[in-house]
């Protein structure tokens, strides 16, 4: 093919996947699902408008460059404080979770798709990852939990690492006739020396470009971003081959969470590049599959996907996940995210093009069992998973925030740094990709509209906030809300007295931001030590509320509890009347109990206060 082709196909390429993706944000459906469809159909199997084999070696340069982008972007948007608190079922899904997927999807590909023992070896330690690039949608879908979503979305990006170069291993032992135990120092040398490296340049890019934004703009801030993910990458690749997963997956971990200016405008911009890059990705990858190939495998290779969907992801996540605090029914939703995505349709795909070079027979069946599987997982799940969440009942009690302007944000940023499950509605898109990029569940729509409200949720919600600058859309919105769902709270912001009347007597509560600025002073002069507390900012100066369903603690007096030494129960709700409790008050099921306290120990109070209980609920 000469070059002009390769430039057609190359813009067709592009062309395709940003309408494909368009197309699928706005069906509602995760774009991977039509990017493969469509790569599938313009792909020689079909209608022949793009030949990846033409691309030649070129393919192998182009999409790890592109697998390191997705996963640094991965990277930036979790926070290490979640890291912090899920550091137990997270470091035993990136270890035991992947050796028993590994070890059980080896034995699927061998005694039901029927690959000889290498190539099955081989899907095994490319079935260890998951999808990041899917779970985030599917995530935006379900309205899981927070930590739910955490979990799965750091799972997503570190245990790609840690797949990916079990698989790359893997091969080369295949290939080279390796012993099991040279592999094993391999794999653990490049998956150390890559997380080093990224560590090390994840923190000089940090501060690189703290000095780049303080001095230059935002465009030369996120230009410099982009270059040193791709050094850092590129480094770790020249010093150990495939370590460069991991350096980008632990460089972006670690850019995320050190402040830099120009921040957002980094994160929106490495958002757009990852979305370039998976629709070019999974167009050029499914562009290559042969029906042949699948029709190879039959039936078998569909029951091998559905063993993999129903017995390897629940004893993964099961033998992960013993001695956690999370509840059986959040292990159950997460065994039921399996989906495999770009990571694992790359590794394979040059696992299948190396075999073929080395004369290893049956990599057509490796390449079609894993498109089988991917394909499957991906669609399948894209309708299960919200099912699932709503089944398990792992959807929490959401806060609808209307306005995305700057004090609907900083509100929704304050929920959700607090791990509380929030959704922010407004009309202007460019606030709305704002508070997105926080990884924050966004509406763009018109909050008076019923089905609007409807899909952000409202029917689950505990409040909805009503912040926009305009009293006239906050009644209206307040009003809605009020005529139509049974929610527990409504707050809307009004400037105006007579606004604030009409909201009164619809019971309503309302916030006026001056007033409650000059109120706030006030207590400032009159109790400093009190009223600084409730106004820091800081984590471990927050207050909550609890409701007692535990049945261990019904009946006892509050001195017999054994909740951490600081935190502070400072008024209890009981039927209806608010009180001040002492030592001797005994707690009542259904009692609200408002605590101050920090994040860390208001946890461990709640979880002794309500039976299966794992967050606790803000009340501010």
């Amino acid at each position: 093919m000469d070059a002009h082709s390769l430039l057609l196909m190359a813009g067709m390429v592009i062309c395709f996947g940003i309408a494909t993706f368009v197309l699928a944000e706005r069906i509602g459906i995760p774009s991977i699902v039509l990017l493969l469809l469509v790569g599938v159909l313009v792909g020689p199997e079909v209608f022949g408008l793009v030949d990846p084999s033409a691309l030649g070696v070129g393919l192998r340069v182009l999409i790890p460059l592109f697998v390191a982008i997705i996963v640094f972007e991965g990277g930036l948007v979790l926070d290490i404080n979640d890291l912090r608190r899920l550091s137990y079922p997270l470091q035993m899904l990136m270890s035991v979770g992947a050796l028993v997927t590994w070890g059980s999807a080896t034995l699927v590909a061998h005694f039901v798709a029927g690959l000889s023992w290498p190539l099955a070896t081989l899907f095994g330690a490319l079935m260890s990852v998951t999808g990041p690039t899917v779970i985030t949608p599917l995530m935006r879908r379900s309205n899981a939990k927070e930590r739910l979503k955490v979990l799965l979305q750091a799972e997503g990006v570190l245990v790609d690492a840690v797949g990916a170069i079990l698989a790359v291993v893997v091969l080369d032992v295949l290939l080279t006739s390796g012993t099991t135990i040279s592999g094993a120092f391999d794999w653990a040398e490049r998956l150390l020396l890559g997380s080093l490296i990224g560590l090390v340049g994840g923190i000089g890019l940090a501060y690189a470009l703290r000095f780049i934004g303080s001095k230059l703009n935002a465009e030369t801030t996120r230009l410099s971003a982009l270059g040193g993910a791709i050094a850092i990458f590129i480094i770790a690749e020249a010093i150990s081959h495939e370590a460069g997963i991991a350096a980008a997956a632990v460089s972006g971990i670690v850019v995320g969470n050190i402040d830099f200016p120009h921040e957002e405008e980094v994160v929106l911009f490495k958002g757009d590049l990852t979305m370039l890059a998976i629709t070019i990705i999974f167009i050029l990858l499914a562009a290559r599959l042969k029906f042949a190939d699948l029709a190879a495998l039959g039936w078998w290779g569909v029951l091998a996907v559905v063993l993999m969907i129903v017995v390897v992801r629940p004893l993964c996540v099961f033998a992960s996940t013993l001695g956690s605090t999370l509840t059986w029914r959040e292990r159950a939703f997460i065994a039921a995210v399996c989906p495999r995505g770009v990571v694992a349709a790359s590794v394979a795909t040059f696992a299948s093009i190396s075999l073929e070079e080395a004369g290893f027979a049956g990599g057509n069946l490796l390449i079609g069992l894993v498109f089988m599987t991917v394909i499957g997982t991906v669609v399948l799940q894209s309708f299960t998973t919200p099912l699932f969440a709503r089944l398990l009942g792992v959807e929490p009690m959401t806060t609808l925030v209307i306005g995305a302007n700057d004090l609907g944000q900083l509100f929704a940023r304050q929920l959700h740094s607090q791990h509380h499950d929030v959704v922010v509605i407004d009309t202007d898109q460019q606030l709305i990709d704002r508070v997105r990029q926080h990884g924050i569940s966004t509406i763009t729509g018109d909050a008076t509209d019923l089905q609007v409200l409807r899909k952000a949720g409202v029917e689950r919600a505990k409040a909805v906030v009503a912040l926009t600058p305009s009293d006239k859309l906050n009644l209206l919105v307040s009003q809605v809300v009020r005529s139509h769902f049974k929610v527990v709270t409504i707050v809307a912001r009004a400037d105006n007295e007579s606004t604030s009347s009409v909201l009164r007597d619809l019971g309503i509560m309302v916030l006026n931001p001056l007033q409650a600025s000059i109120d706030a002073l006030t207590q400032l002069v009159q109790g400093p030590s009190a009223m600084s507390m409730l106004l820091s900012h800081q984590a471990d100066q927050s207050i909550y509320e609890v409701e007692v369903s535990n049945p261990r603690v019904v009946g006892k007096p509050l001195k017999q509890l054994n909740l951490p030494s600081n935190v502070l129960i400072v008024a209890i709700r009981r039927a209806g009347n608010l009180f001040v409790p002492d030592g001797q008050t005994e707690l009542q099921a259904a009692d609200q109990l408002t605590l101050i306290g920090t994040a860390s120990t208001i946890q461990q109070a709640d979880q002794q206060l309500r039976e299966g209980a794992s967050e606790a609920m803000y009340h501010a």
